[in-house]
This record gives C-alpha cells, sequence and structure tokens, in this order.
C-alpha cells in the first residue's frame, strides 16, 4: 500500500478573488474583466490546497481570520478541498479580502487590505501540527514568524521546503532563514525591470547550507542547484491566461516529487512543466506530476 505523506504549510492565510484582463490598463484607465475566480492565499495555502487535491495529508497553520461569515466560509472552504486547517477564528477580528488582476501578459498584480491585527496573529500560531510531519512549506514573508515555524521544524528534524526572494545586492538578507532550510525556492519574474543573474543567486543560495535550491524564472523555465550539479529546465510553451498561483504550484510540484523520492531532474521537469500548464488556465487546481510521462 502506497505511503501517505504529511505535510504542514505555514503563512498568510486571506481569502481573494482574481480577475482576469487581456492587459493591465494604464493609470485612469479601465479594462474588460474576462472572467473571475475566488481563491484563498497566500502561497501556503495554494500549496496546502494542491497538496490535498494529490493525495497528501495537507495541514495549513496561519493566522487567526474573524469569527465572520468570510472567515467561517474559508475555513469551510478549505476542508472541502481536503486541507486539514488550523486557523483560530476570533470575534475581535475581520477577515481582509483580496483582490488580484492577472493578464495575458503574465503580469499578476496584487491587493492586500492592510489589516496589522491579523497578521500578526501568525506569531502565536500552534506549530504542534508540525511534529512529526514529512515536510514544512514556509513563506518567507511572513517576518520573525516564518524564523520561530523553521527553527521549530528544524529542532525536529523536519525538512523545511522554503519559498525565499534573495537579491545580490543584498547577500545577507534572510540568511538565518535559509540557513535552516532543507530546500530553497526562489522567484525571478522575467518581467521585473531590472532581473539578476539567476544562476548567480542560485549560486548565492546553495552556499547558504539548502540541499536543493530552485530558482524560477516564469516563461524561461527554471533551475535546479545541487551541491554537486546545476540543472536547468525550459518551460513548454502555452498560451498564458492565469499566471496568479505559478510559484505555489511550482513549490507544491517539487514537494510532491522530493517526497516520492524522485531524482532532482525528475523533481524540476515536473515541477516546471505543472507551474506552466496552471499558467494556460484559471483554476489553481492541476493533475500531480507523474514522473512517467516527463
Amino acid at each position: 500500500m502506497a505511503r501517505t505523506f504529511r505535510v504542514v504549510s505555514f503563512g498568510f492565510v486571506n481569502p481573494g478573488e482574481v480577475f482576469l484582463v487581456a492587459a493591465y490598463p494604464p493609470p485612469n484607465g479601465g479594462a474588460y474583466v474576462s472572467a473571475k475566480r475566488p481563491f484563498i492565499g497566500a502561497d501556503c495555502a495554494m500549496v496546502a490546497q494542491l497538496l490535498a487535491h494529490w493525495g497528501v495529508e495537507s495541514h495549513l497553520v496561519g493566522n487567526a481570520l474573524g469569527d465572520d461569515a468570510l472567515g467561517r466560509q474559508t475555513v469551510h472552504t478549505l476542508r472541502c478541498a481536503g486541507v486539514h486547517p488550523h486557523l483560530l477564528l476570533r470575534a475581535d477580528l475581520r477577515t481582509p479580502f483580496e483582490v488580484d488582476i492577472a493578464d495575458r501578459a503574465g503580469t499578476r498584480t496584487f491587493f492586500v487590505e492592510d489589516n496589522r491585527p491579523v497578521w500578526q496573529s501568525l506569531q502565536d500560531a500552534d506549530l504542534s501540527a508540525v511534529d512529526g510531519a514529512d515536510m514544512l512549506y514556509v513563506d518567507w514573508y511572513v517576518g520573525e514568524a516564518a524564523l520561530r515555524v523553521a527553527r521549530y521544524a528544524h529542532a525536529r528534524g523536519v525538512p523545511i521546503f522554503l519559498n525565499v526572494e534573495v537579491s545580490l545586492q543584498q547577500p545577507d538578507q534572510h540568511r538565518a532563514l535559509i540557513e535552516l532550510a532543507t530546500y530553497a525556492q526562489c522567484p525571478m519574474s522575467d518581467v521585473h525591470v531590472h532581473p539578476e543573474n539567476p544562476f548567480a543567486i542560485a549560486e548565492q543560495l546553495i552556499r547558504m547550507g539548502p540541499r536543493v535550491v530552485f530558482v524560477t524564472r516564469g516563461r524561461f523555465g527554471a533551475l535546479a542547484r545541487t551541491h554537486e550539479a546545476l540543472l536547468e529546465c525550459h518551460a513548454p510553451e502555452v498560451s498564458i491566461v492565469d499566471t496568479q498561483g505559478a510559484g505555489a504550484v511550482f513549490s507544491a510540484a517539487a514537494i510532491f516529487g522530493l517526497l516520492h523520492g524522485w531524482p532532482i531532474e525528475a523533481v524540476l521537469r515536473g515541477a516546471t512543466h505543472t507551474a506552466s500548464r496552471k499558467c494556460a488556465q484559471a483554476s489553481l487546481l492541476v493533475d500531480a506530476p507523474n514522473r512517467s510521462t516527463l
């Protein structure tokens, strides 16, 4: 009988809606919305939903939400998706809502409510779900809370998959967090005005201690750097529909391959192709990577 893996995702959680447009409008302009879909973000929540969809026992540890209609619906939706949510509902909080705009060029712009009490509640999240997990996924942008959960997992021997942004201009930023990571993924958007060298980013990250580093490069594919080799995978050509969540799909697919013991080359190819398939559709949920078809 196949083994069931257990993964805990940690980070900010809030519901929202994605609006799909042909092109992002100029200032004071507008655009027709061709489609819209609800979602629950951020990356950690999307990773948790994907892994649950692929048969992994998926737990989500995040900030508290309001004990209001939106907060209760968010928890209900996660449970219906097969996720085990560890989210408090508090009467003194109001659940924030996010709006994302995605266009055909692959641009994704997000608008998040600045609800400090909700985001700060992540600092007090119960971490006991991490005990005995096969993997912890954590987003770097949750600040000190990320370092807290990473230290907790590291002390218990739980492998850590870190989603982190790094820059060659600030080589020591997030070092304490990266040094705890078993695997690290760094996104490099191909729409940035001044993108840095992805190969140099991979070298910088691997020197900090992770076993494997992934650098995603949008339509140019992705890199994987181990202590022995550098691998590159080109992205298949797809017609862009919605890039929101592509990074989370890559993370979930990489975790899926790593848990199943695939060679790093297969993990990289599976994650790259799965993320590309997501960009060709509006829905977050795609089929799990299948090593036999890579």
